[in-house]
């Protein structure tokens, strides 16, 4: 009996033994990872065409790198249970390896990185740089012999054969540059700074002569790269000696790098004689100035040594015209004879910071103002309808709060009262005309504002003025709201010419 129980046992144990592991692969799946149909497979990718800016009109030549795009990640593929996640393999490389087989022509000083073609032109220096973007420059410094793979060639499955980068993206693919052995591009996505130095480093004999910066790691696929950019000097790391691979690289940065490594040391003296081109953010006293004028002006130089002489470029053909320009809410002036905006200077009773942009001398006023301008105000407009828009507005965003009037002729409230009504929503008269004056101001009038007395009873007040084609206008924003609540729509104090002085405004001898 004990011997049949015994065969019993051991019969079950058998069973469960050879049930077990099948049970537990119907089941169990890695922590996280939910259970999917094996035919499931990634979400594709809502990463859009990027659009080239004015100045970039796709074709088969080389083109400018685009202006906004909306980075996107690499999809990260789950390890199947029991394989480990593929990590990236340091590449091998002997000193001396030019990787693309092709070094990026130094000789010709073209222009490869490029503002937005408008006439009052933006380069966005401190902007990240998207993949696409980083392949356009450097595709615009290849050898002109250089072979464009045919579409389907390089097999990036996200680059559509009519994008305007997608020469660019294939050749640098084709060269073993950009994204090796890699399916998809992410054209969108905002590259690293040693991403880009990996790119630059492969068009010249790699060295390593030189120390590792401290916070680049031994395993990182960009070290050799980093560090044979850090042995030619194109990088030199921060005060505190690191390279910080990780962050993204701007325009800025990257002009100053590829310079560095192609050997283009702009020639100052001539660009400060004669100004070849200019940015509305990017100002003479940045660090990146000159590089960037450097990537961004075709030119033809002689060299002696590391010097290098301009002898002639290619001049700017989209010329603003002369005077103030409004440009995404700021104001600026150009001046033919500086070949730029002014910058740190007043003109016609305008302050220009260094940015060339026209200040209240308060950031948070400016702030409040720019946006007004935004809201309120298109380029559609002419000057004379933007500046009724602001006087509606002025007129009609506030409540009236009696306060304590200021002496006829009194000077200097106007920043102080411009900032009360904006941040209350209530002000008197002087509130009022200070805010019309900075708006009307902000737009390019030469806008005058007074300390005085209206009516026949002298009462203290404040309004505009405005000089039109030799005429002297007043603009009231607080009486004509005054009017409107009684009804009387009749009331017009906009460009209002009180040729019998029916009103008695009576001013002081200077404005406020």
């Amino acid at each position: 009996m004990k011997n049949r129980l015994l065969a019993l046992f051991m019969t079950a144990v058998l069973l469960l033994t050879a049930i077990g592991p099948v049970y537990a692969a119907e089941t169990d799946a890695p922590d996280g990872v939910p259970e999917t149909p094996a035919s499931a497979g990634k979400e594709e990718s809502s990463e859009g065409e990027e659009a080239p800016s004015e100045d970039e009109e796709p074709s088969e030549e080389k083109k400018e790198d685009s202006e906004e795009g909306e980075p996107s990640k690499d999809e990260e593929e789950t390890p199947e249970e029991g394989e480990d996640a593929e990590e990236p393999e340091v590449p091998d490389l002997e000193a001396g390896t030019v990787v693309a087989g092709v070094s990026l022509v130094s000789d010709r000083h073209i222009a490869y990185a490029l503002g937005n073609g408008k006439a009052m032109a933006s380069f966005n220096p401190w902007r990240e740089v998207t993949r696409a973007e980083a392949a356009v420059m450097l595709f615009r410094l290849l050898p002109d012999e250089t072979p464009v793979p045919s579409p389907g060639a390089v097999s990036f499955t996200d680059v559509p054969d009519t994008a305007w980068y997608a020469d660019a993206v294939r050749t640098l693919g084709a060269l073993g540059v950009m994204r090796p052995g890699e399916t998809e591009c992410n054209t969108g996505e905002a590259i690293t700074r040693g991403e880009f130095i990996r790119y630059l480093a492969c068009f010249f004999p790699l060295r390593d002569d030189a120390q590792q910066f401290p916070d680049v790691p031994a395993d990182s696929p960009d070290a050799p790269y980093i560090r044979s950019a850090r042995a030619y000097g194109w990088t030199l790391g921060d005060k505190d000696g690191l390279f910080h691979p990780e962050n993204t690289i701007t325009r800025a940065e990257l002009t100053v790098m590829v310079n560095r490594a192609l050997g283009r040391v702009a020639d100052k003296a001539y660009i400060d004689r004669t100004h070849p081109t200019f940015y509305v953010d990017v100002s003479p006293d940045l660090w990146f100035y000159y590089d960037i004028i450097e990537a961004s002006v075709y030119h033809t130089h002689t060299s002696e040594g590391s010097a290098e002489s301009w002898t002639n470029h290619t001049a700017k053909q989209n010329v603003p015209p002369v005077g103030f320009q409004l440009v995404d809410g700021w104001l600026y002036y150009y001046s033919a004879n500086q070949g730029d905006v002014l910058r740190n200077t007043n003109y016609e009773g305008h302050d220009f910071n260094a940015a060339g942009r026209f200040t209240s001398g308060n950031d948070s006023l400016d702030a409040k103002l720019r946006t007004i301008v935004l809201n309120k105000t298109n380029s559609s407009m002419t000057q004379e309808q933007m500046l009724r828009a602001l006087y509606v507005y002025t007129r009609d965003s506030f409540t009236y709060l009696r306060r304590p009037a200021y002496e006829f002729g009194a000077q200097g409230y106007m920043m102080e009262d411009a900032l009360r009504i904006l941040n209350t929503g209530y002000g008197n008269c002087y509130c009022y005309a200070s805010l019309f004056w900075y708006l009307s101001r902000w737009i390019g009038y030469d806008a005058r504002i007074y300390s005085g007395t209206v009516g026949q009873n002298r009462a203290p007040h404040s309004w505009v003025e405005i000089t039109m084609d030799g005429t002297s206008y007043i603009f009231d924003t607080e009486l004509e709201m005054a009017y409107r609540l009684k009804k009387r729509y009749d009331v017009n104090l906009y460009k209002f010419n009180d040729t019998r002085n029916s009103w008695r405004y009576v001013r002081p001898e200077q404005p406020s």
